[in-house]
């Protein structure tokens, strides 16, 4: 039974698969509620094994599980049984991209909501304790408060990681990417007028950052989408996370042929 769904949840992490495990915690009243009971899910939300008997808390786990699956994140959760409630734990098995955010402003906010929805596995960072808050970053899963850049170096950071950087005046913006600029991150993005863009890159190439790690950051970050918001920056922003992920120039998806008149639609659809 159980050992099954175990054996199950292991084949899905040696391939590298998303899978969300939901075990039954406690029980009130409903006898079909036994702790220990479990639901697989594999990475399309499809119920994979299960061993919870009481057919409305299934159905609740199941739904709530698909939730937390796509949206990367586990949880505790009350729900309702057949007869009475039961508190089952989600957890949520993910290879998914992360991102890290340095910073906890407006900016920062807007970007976390949309890669909230895009799936990503998100820690914020800063050290100020007053936005670095669990009421404004609900499902990130790490909220890092302290010193940026010694959290920087304590972070796993690989290929499927994109960092962006949107301290509170930009005022360790530059600090924290130093410490990051040897990393194997795929995307580094800086909020940055001109004028800092300017000084960043003087800055690093004196102390003999190579080119080639110079030409992968993103300063200033987003595409040129126009718009100066904070939801309009970060739009832009994990827009362009986006495109460097699938390898994309970030251009207009419709193709306009003057000669013929016709607009045609990008393979991609």
């Amino acid at each position: 039974m159980e050992a099954n769904i175990m054996r199950l949840l292991a084949a899905k992490q040696d391939v590298g698969e998303d899978a969300a495990l939901v075990t039954v915690i406690s029980a009130n009243k409903s006898r079909a509620c036994r702790p220990g009971a479990m639901l697989l899910l594999d990475q399309f939300g499809e119920m994979i094994d299960n061993t919870i008997e009481d057919g409305l808390l299934r159905d609740n786990a199941l739904k709530q599980a698909r939730i937390c699956l796509n949206q990367g994140f586990s949880r505790r959760v009350q729900l309702e049984a057949d007869d009475g409630t039961a508190e089952v734990f989600i957890n949520v098995f993910s290879h998914g991209d992360r991102l890290i955010i340095v910073g906890s402003g407006n900016v920062a906010l807007n970007i976390y909501r949309i890669a909230v929805i895009l799936g990503y596995r998100i820690s914020v960072i800063d050290n100020r304790a007053e936005t670095l808050t669990r009421e404004r970053f609900p499902e990130a899963r790490e909220l890092l408060l302290g010193d940026i850049v010694d959290i920087l170096g304590k972070l796993e950071i690989n290929e499927t990681t994109s960092i962006v950087l949107v301290t509170h005046h930009h005022e360790f913006d530059e600090v924290a990417l130093h410490a990051i600029i040897r990393s194997s991150a795929r995307y580094i993005g800086i909020l940055g007028n001109k004028y800092k863009v300017t000084a960043y890159f003087s800055k690093l190439d004196e102390v003999g950052i190579p080119q080639i790690l110079l030409d992968r950051l993103h300063i200033p970050i987003g595409l040129d989408l126009g718009g100066q918001k904070a939801a309009e920056i970060a739009l832009a922003a994990v827009a362009e996370m986006q495109a460097v992920k699938y390898g994309r120039s970030g251009g207009f998806v419709v193709l306009q042929h003057d000669a013929k008149g016709i607009i045609e639609r990008d393979e991609l659809f």
